[in-house]
């Protein structure tokens, strides 16, 4: 008799962009993994909809209902069992919150959950687990639109979880106006990442690590350019070259690699700023991309609910 399986779909509203991953489980085995039959993407840019009193604006907004409105018809089709939906760093911070999450519901026809930073920080770190071999301590760096989170964990588990307010979408609106890029821009965008993160540096270090794992948008792109220039192994020295690179090449329009795709130029400096501030930080030399991110952790999470 075959193994019953069930329908799954798990939506991540990002500050950059919102996800669709839909799935099966079998409803078999101690240890249920989703297989995912599809993925949804769309640059949504809410983030980027932030005004000066944290009120996301009408184009994000019309943005955010388009997305949605898709993902509706395609959850349709597909009939899942159980959907769980996620909001992130932009609606946290959205003064007009409320507004936009009766909007995003309505349409999407499904409860939404804005989730806090340390929930975030644990579902990228579920994730990310998911897809790459954890098996002893690791650090894992996810670079959102609005918010960065670094998590200290030992095999599957989390044991240190912070979201800091700063991502790649509102540093390139803040520190890279118009699309300008200087030395001064991007030592003002690093000394601010470094005070965010320097009341948890020793935290970290006394938790030590093997490997740093990167998740999501800005270290897919980074990996994109090193591959596309043939290097191997991901270093800080290398991001500090690329940084340089774009300081002369002086503005965001102007931003010429290999490998770069793009939907990611508009916001690839605000988030490689924040990525060297990082590492530098913790002084980390070298780091890896992992596949997994909050999504996958949020779709793991949902399959060991329905078959526990």
């Amino acid at each position: 008799m075959p193994a019953k399986k069930r329908k799954l779909a798990a939506i991540d509203m990002g500050s950059n962009s919102f996800h669709l991953l839909m799935a099966e489980v079998s409803m078999t085995g101690f240890f249920p993994k989703p297989r995912i039959l599809a993925r949804h993407k769309q640059k949504v840019r809410l983030a980027d909809g932030l005004d000066e009193n944290d009120s996301i604006d009408d184009p994000a907004i019309s943005r955010g209902v388009h997305c949605l409105n898709f993902f509706a018809k395609e959850l349709e089709r597909f009939q899942p069992h159980a959907v769980k939906a996620v909001a992130t760093a932009a609606l946290r911070k959205a003064s007009n919150q409320a507004q936009l999450l009766a909007k995003f519901e309505a349409v999407l026809g499904s409860p939404i959950e804005i989730i806090t930073g340390e929930r975030e920080a644990e579902l990228i770190y579920a994730g990310v687990c998911s897809a790459s071999q954890c098996k002893d301590k690791v650090l894992v760096i996810d670079i959102g639109g609005a918010s960065t989170e670094v998590i200290a964990g030992n095999g599957s588990r989390a044991n240190i979880l912070n979201s800091l307010d700063m991502g790649c979408v509102v540093f390139q609106n803040r520190f890279f106006k118009q699309g300008h890029i200087d030395s001064e821009s991007i030592e003002q965008a690093s000394k601010t990442a470094e005070q965010l993160l320097a009341p948890y540096v020793d935290d970290y270090q006394k938790h030590g690590w093997l490997r740093v794992l990167g998740a999501s948008g800005t270290f897919r792109a980074i990996s994109e350019i090193a591959t596309a220039e043939g290097l191997q192994v991901l270093s800080r020295d290398w991001l500090g070259q690329l940084i340089q690179r774009c300081i002369e090449q002086g503005q965001v329009e102007r931003l010429n690699f290999a490998g770069l795709r793009d939907d990611r130029r508009a916001v690839l400096v605000g988030g490689i700023t924040i990525l060297f501030a990082v590492l530098k930080t913790l002084n980390v030399d070298k780091f890896e991309v992992t596949t997994g991110a909050l999504r996958e952790g949020l779709l793991a999470q949902l399959a060991n609910e329905i078959t526990a």
